[in-house]
């Protein structure tokens, strides 16, 4: 692979040890657990930036330098890059019931940790995992969302932008990403697909694109050590849409996680957008009753109202070497295999 002029990749730094040092935050979560496996796998090392946990207490076990801290306030972000020569950013507030939840993590954190960057010597490169809400719907490389999540993931791009001068910066935006312990989207559709009726939002087509999440975590490892960086004055250079490639309707999904699941295909039943609006304002007020913020919700209801969810990855293939290898069907059953 060559690389554009005037923009090569800067070699990565090494420890004595010959092993690359990786701060993770959101090592505790879905994304974040997988790559922090991925990572010790290759013999390298991981600090992550938790908040105290049992989850937090597993990783540890696992041979994780694990810094006390939280990124709202910005404590413990000194501590936890001491000695990192790579930085994957993946921790987000997905779903909250207060809009100001998302703006205090996905905007305020991700600016408190690009500016904990800048103040190093030599700052790590950082990659940062955004998502197609930041962009707007069909428009993967845009800066048009539509959902409150969106414009913080949009924000927290934003601010990485503002000190790209002086942190090499590369960020991924995927798509709706899934596997073993993913959190939203089967536990939304198995109880469908048992009773063999599959909602879909709309009257319309819907299309989303997806990305398993072990093909998600080698993009992260890529993109901390190769290709084009972001800059000013090129809004698409160091940044990547990321799906498997596909195009898939709501029914392809439906019917793949039946298959999976050793179900017959479920009936599609279409909901006009209202109807979508009010199950998600009752599914919130539940929520509130019960101290939690449901997967369905206003802001999801948001997205969930636009037509087209997809992109094509083919400057990650390109500059990342970006290959999936799990197709839908695959990526179904392994996500199952382990419920």
């Amino acid at each position: 692979m060559t690389n554009p002029p005037g923009n090569p990749p800067a070699p990565p730094a090494r420890e004595r040890d010959g092993r690359s040092r990786y701060l993770v935050t959101g090592a505790t979560g879905f994304v974040g657990g997988r790559l922090t496996r991925m990572i010790l796998a290759r013999g390298d090392a991981v600090t992550a930036l938790a908040r105290p946990s049992e989850r937090a207490q597993a990783l540890r076990r696992l041979g994780v330098r694990v810094v006390h801290g939280d990124l709202g306030t910005g404590r413990g972000l000194a501590e936890a890059l001491r000695g990192a020569d790579r930085v994957i950013h993946l921790a987000a507030v997905v779903k909250a019931r207060l809009a100001a939840d998302y703006w205090t993590v996905n905007r305020d954190g991700t600016a408190l940790l690009v500016r904990a960057l800048a103040a190093c010597p030599d700052p790590p490169r950082l990659v940062l995992c955004s998502s197609l809400a930041a962009g707007g719907p069909s428009s993967p490389y845009g800066a048009a969302p539509v959902s409150v999540y969106g414009a913080s993931k949009l924000a927290g791009e934003q601010a990485a932008r503002a000190h790209a001068h002086r942190v090499p910066t590369v960020i991924l935006r995927p798509g709706i990403v899934y596997g073993p312990g993913e959190p939203a989207l089967l536990p939304a559709l198995l109880p469908m697909i048992r009773l063999g009726l599959a909602v879909k939002a709309g009257l319309g087509p819907r299309r989303y694109g997806l990305v398993y999440v072990d093909d998600l975590c080698a993009a992260l490892l890529a993109a901390a050590g190769r290709g084009p960086t972001v800059e000013p004055s090129d809004r698409r250079a160091g940044l990547y849409p990321l799906s498997d490639g596909g195009r898939y309707h709501w029914r392809d999904i439906c019917r793949a996680v039946a298959r999976a699941a050793g179900r017959r295909g479920p009936l599609m039943v279409p909901l006009p957008m209202p109807a979508v609006y009010a199950a998600a304002t009752v599914a919130e007020l539940a929520g509130a009753v019960l101290g939690s913020m449901p997967a369905l919700n206003r802001d999801k209801a948001r997205e969930m109202h636009c037509a087209d969810w997809t992109c094509v990855p083919d400057d990650a293939v390109r500059d990342l070497g970006f290959a999936p290898t799990v197709t839908l069907a695959q990526g179904f059953a392994a996500a199952l295999a382990v419920r």
